[in-house]
């Protein structure tokens, strides 16, 4: 993650500010891309085949969905590196994995117990353990991750203040006032950042929904189905 100071030449904030956003919303789009590709290939019972195929393909894919899907991998990837190397102030490149796999997850989840009535007529037993395993993958790694946080902002508040009574670092880190900032400055960036960050991400799923209706002519519904 880069730092950017008092220092730091504004041509190079500017930059960092540019790429960190291209990449988020590269990030997001690809996401909600390969989100919505899932659930197309899900309503056709969750396989398909198209194209150069050696055998007569029982269900063809949506028209557009194969491209998006190989291609929401790979960009989405591209997009991450190029978000990693620019961001500042705050990282959520740790947060790409619990949000793949809790998305798909959802999808399984959701079709899994209620599957398209012209494939089955109740709970899809398989879908429902692939909902769990996915759930898992992604779960897991985030509560680790949110007690790491945590963990390490008390960590910090301690190294601040070391001064500090155990019940004031406890008032801190559980939303009592703190004392003065020793350095607004990064308080500000922060802040800069976290709205960077919420737009980036609007702004990405947005893109994603407007490119999957380009590509496979249909119409992307908040409800889904």
């Amino acid at each position: 993650m880069s730092r950017i100071d008092s220092h730091t030449p504004t041509s190079i904030v500017v930059r960092k500010v540019f790429w960190t956003f291209i990449g988020l919303v590269g990030t997001t789009g690809a996401l909600c891309v390969l989100f919505l590709s899932m659930r197309a290939i899900m309503d056709i019972g969750g396989v398909c085949a198209s194209g150069n195929t050696p055998f007569e393909p029982r269900v063809e894919c949506p028209d557009g969905v194969p491209g998006l899907l190989v291609g929401s991998i790979f960009l989405g990837l591209i997009a991450l590196a190029i978000y990693a190397i620019n961001t500042f102030s705050i990282n959520l490149v740790l947060l790409a994995w619990p949000a793949l796999f809790l998305s798909l997850g959802f999808n399984f989840f959701d079709y899994g117990i209620s599957p398209p009535p012209e494939f089955a007529s109740g709970a899809e037993a398989g879908w429902i353990i692939c909902g769990i395993v996915f759930v898992l993958m992604g779960g897991v790694p985030l509560v680790l991750l949110i007690f790491a946080v945590l963990k390490g902002r008390e960590s910090r508040i301690r190294n601040l203040y070391p001064q500090m009574s155990l019940r004031q670092r406890l008032n801190m880190s559980t939303g009592g006032t703190p004392p003065p900032d020793p350095d607004a400055t990064q308080r500000k960036q922060r802040t800069y950042a976290i709205v960077l960050h919420v737009v980036g991400i609007v702004v990405g799923i947005w893109a994603g929904m407007e490119l999957y209706e380009a590509v496979t002519g249909s119409d992307v519904s908040i409800g889904f189905r």
